[in-house]
């Protein structure tokens, strides 16, 4: 009770500034609500733009800048109003929104000299945090308490308890840190390219050796999340799916026996599982990981997009094209498509110009009405992914490949042409053995199209020992990022485009 009086008779005494809100009901013709409609309806270019339409001054003027200022103050006044428990977010976000404004409040009240109050605060929060292995609140938490009870209670007992607690906590901290940055190191180079590095394999063991006496002493939630990560990389990067399905099968076991649903690490290890059964080409188990995964994803969030890219692939190498344009056609309108990275959107970009190819050659159907592919155009693709034509050992090849494909069914030869040309140079530049053997081999079955004179018959003759290459078990291994449709298949429906009939190309 003496903590409740505290609390209310400070709340009472203690003059509270206005608090400024934006609330839901935007209908009102102020300057305010004008400029905050504008933003949420996309009406605005730029501050400038905003300043003229709004104000009718320019972006520079004080009242515009006051105007801004006073909608920044009320959105961030909003952030601390959210309705957590109702929102879309998991049960462990949840419980670290609510931690934080408590941990907040705690701070402000002791440093108001609020004792009674905030070291309550202090001791109910510390049994969430321990719950949901909230480790550097903890650490934060034990700090104010064995201050408090050896400075103002002279409590030894419960100074050596909470001080106790604290240094093993920093133990555990400081493993979690190091653990991430390991992480970090590993995955920094991966942002922007899909090609992978010979030495990051080693790199990640070495790594994984740093940290593993640590995971075997704690059950920390980041300490397993960042060591799961790290064997992730160790299994990618030699391409063992089925170590990885191991490793992820383990990772779920771990934190399905946490007290709380562990929403992150398991959407990361089913989507894991996803990748892994879809280079192996087990759809089925592929398409059960993906639906488990989508339990624990919050739609819009980072990790969303990334699951749908590879449900996106899963539906393209079963051939279940409708489902695949369903999933693009989700995710590309969706309304935080908008805050993707540049390279993130341009895998969609590049999705997009594969389904495009499936529609002229009506592998995939669409209704009249449905205007979501009509809007592609081959020369805006290629200015629209300036970043992976860097990617020269990852997706600059089906961006190459598909250009061939488009360029061939719609029977541009002279086009196609240079196409091949830069695809032939490109080829023995940068495509070898290896991770990209496929792709030499599916490129070079397509530089032998002009040389065949674009005739079916010929090019089937001629390429009958790369197809027996491609094909043979030793040579299986996909790399479902860059074969959007698996070469195999891809192949029929070049053979498909081309007829028996010669067709040479006019030199300029």
């Amino acid at each position: 009770m003496k903590a409740l009086y505290e609390l209310a008779e400070m709340v009472h005494n203690t003059k509270v500034k206005e608090v400024e809100l934006v609330q839901e009901n935007r209908s009102d013709n102020s300057p305010l609500s004008a400029l905050l409609n504008g933003i949420l309806n996309k009406e605005f270019n730029s501050d400038q733009d905003a300043a003229q339409k709004v104000l009718n001054v320019d972006a520079a003027d004080q009242a515009y800048q006051r105007l801004r200022r006073k909608l920044r103050r009320g959105l961030l006044n909003t952030v601390f109003f959210f309705d957590l428990p109702h929102s879309d977010s998991n049960e462990r976000q949840r419980a670290y929104h609510e931690s934080c404004k408590t941990w907040a409040a705690a701070k402000i009240l002791l440093a108001k000299n609020a004792n009674y109050i905030g070291i309550e605060l202090c001791h109910k929060l510390l049994k969430k945090a321990e719950k949901f292995d909230f480790t550097d609140l903890i650490m934060d938490i034990t700090r104010i308490l064995r201050l408090h009870y050896a400075t103002r209670e002279g409590n030894i007992k419960k100074y050596e308890l909470y001080n106790d607690l604290f240094k093993q906590c920093e133990k555990v901290w400081i493993e979690e840190n190091l653990a991430e940055e390991l992480y970090m190191e590993l995955v920094l180079r991966y942002v922007n390219s899909q090609t992978i590095l010979e030495e990051t394999h080693s790199m990640a063991i070495e790594y994984y050796k740093q940290i593993e006496d640590s995971l075997a002493k704690h059950k920390s939630f980041r300490l397993h999340l960042c060591g799961m990560l790290i064997q992730q990389v160790i299994h990618s990067t030699k391409y063992d799916w089925e170590g990885m399905i191991n490793l992820c099968q383990e990772s779920i076991q771990f934190f399905l026996n946490k007290p709380y649903k562990a929403s992150v690490p398991l959407q990361i290890a089913y989507h894991h599982q996803l990748i892994a059964y879809t280079q192996l080409l087990r759809f089925e188990e592929g398409q059960k990981a993906a639906t488990s995964c989508l339990e624990y994803l919050e739609p819009g969030s980072f990790n969303w997009f990334k699951h749908q890219e590879y449900y996106f692939l899963l539906c393209m190498n079963t051939r279940e094209y409708q489902q695949a344009f369903e999933i693009f056609k989700e995710t590309t309108t969706h309304r935080r498509v908008q805050f993707l990275s540049a390279a993130a959107a341009e895998v969609w970009k590049i999705y997009e110009a594969y389904l495009y190819y499936l529609s002229s050659n009506e592998e995939l159907v669409l209704p009249d009405e449905d205007q979501t592919l009509s809007r592609f155009r081959i020369y805006r693709f290629l200015n629209d992914t300036p970043i992976f034509s860097k990617d020269k050992k990852g997706m600059y090849i089906p961006i190459l490949i598909i250009q061939i494909l488009i360029t061939l069914k719609e029977k541009k030869y002279n086009q196609a042409q240079e196409n091949f040309e830069n695809i032939g140079r490109f080829c023995s530049r940068y495509l070898r053995q290896g991770e990209t053997f496929r792709s030499n081999c599916f490129i070079k079955m397509l530089l032998s199209i002009p040389a065949c004179n674009f005739h079916r018959e010929a090019v089937m003759r001629k390429t009958a020992k790369l197809k027996k290459r491609l094909e043979s078990d030793s040579n299986k291994f996909i790399r479902a990022e860059i074969e959007i449709i698996p070469y195999e298949k891809l192949w029929d429906y070049v053979l498909e485009s081309l007829s028996n009939k010669a067709y040479r190309v006019r030199k300029s």
